[in-house]
């Protein structure tokens, strides 16, 4: 007698379906910068603007002795400006909603929220760092290539030397961030490629890449203008952050049958000290 096999494609009914446990979380860029700037005095809760005030260098005069030169009326007067950078504040914020029906349906959904809730919190601090690497463009000083390299970098940190004066020395804290699309160039460079060899001095297994003294970091937020990146080297101060509301996770919103999730940030950044900046500009 013939028969006719049972096929899955056509008798769904016999079939089970089962779900991960877990939901994977697609990637966001994590904060490389927004840790490291400076919070200046008053920068937890700056208003509708934030004024930092600078003083400009005094230079010192050279005196002649003579009969007269020291009387006051010959001495040249040095007139120190102030001048003021404004952080004006800006808000940032993700937004997903749901209908009552679609939550209770899921049937894992402590699992669901928290996944949401921490791809808007990843989406909220990335946007800091956004704002921030968009002044990789404003810096004064440049070095340009078409790959980042030791000549690069070496030239980079004496133009920081000579810009910053007294704020640089060879042990103060230097951040430099680049594109991903650089780190292969960057450990080509020797100084990185030997820490990869031994470690830090003194330890085989001390896995920070220290090379100049730098603190190195990469991100996909790096500043594309034109095709070209802005890999940021900064003193701490060349940059400034400050808030009004840090990132965070709003409580759950319920209009009607709809819940709200939304994540939200209050803050301003600025250029405080283009002399504590340079931008290595790649294509």
């Amino acid at each position: 007698m013939a028969h006719t096999l049972m096929n899955p494609t056509n008798n769904t009914s016999s079939l089970r379906e089962t779900f991960d446990a877990e939901f994977g979380l697609d990637p966001t860029e994590e904060t490389k910068i927004a840790d490291w700037v400076s919070e200046p005095v008053g920068a937890q809760k700056m208003g509708s603007n934030l004024y930092l005030r600078k003083l400009s260098a005094v230079s010192a005069q050279t005196l002649t002795p003579s009969t007269t030169a020291a009387l006051r009326a010959n001495l040249t007067i040095t007139n120190p400006t102030d001048t003021r950078v404004t952080l004006a504040a800006t808000s940032r914020y993700g937004f997903v909603g749901f209908d009552r029906p679609q939550l209770n349906r899921v049937v894992d959904d402590g699992n669901f929220r928290s996944g949401i809730r921490k791809q808007l919190t990843a989406a909220i601090r990335e946007s800091v760092d956004v704002a921030l690497f968009a002044l990789g463009d404003d810096l004064s000083a440049t070095e340009s290539g078409a790959a980042i390299d030791d000549a690069m970098i070496r030239s980079a940190l004496g133009q920081l030397a000579t810009n910053a004066k007294g704020k640089f020395s060879p042990d103060s804290p230097k951040l430099l961030v680049v594109h991903p699309t650089q780190l292969k160039n960057v450990w080509n460079v020797p100084a990185i490629k030997e820490y990869q060899i031994r470690g830090t001095i003194g330890s085989a297994v001390n896995l920070q890449m220290n090379a100049y003294g730098l603190v190195w970091r990469e991100s996909g937020n790096v500043q594309n203008s034109g095709g070209s990146y802005f890999n940021p080297l900064l003193l701490k101060d060349a940059w400034a952050l400050a808030w009004n509301e840090k990132p965070h996770i709003l409580d759950e919103q319920v209009d009607g049958l709809g819940v709200a999730l939304v994540s939200y940030a209050e803050f301003g950044v600025a250029e405080w000290f283009d002399s504590s900046g340079v931008a290595l500009i790649v294509t």
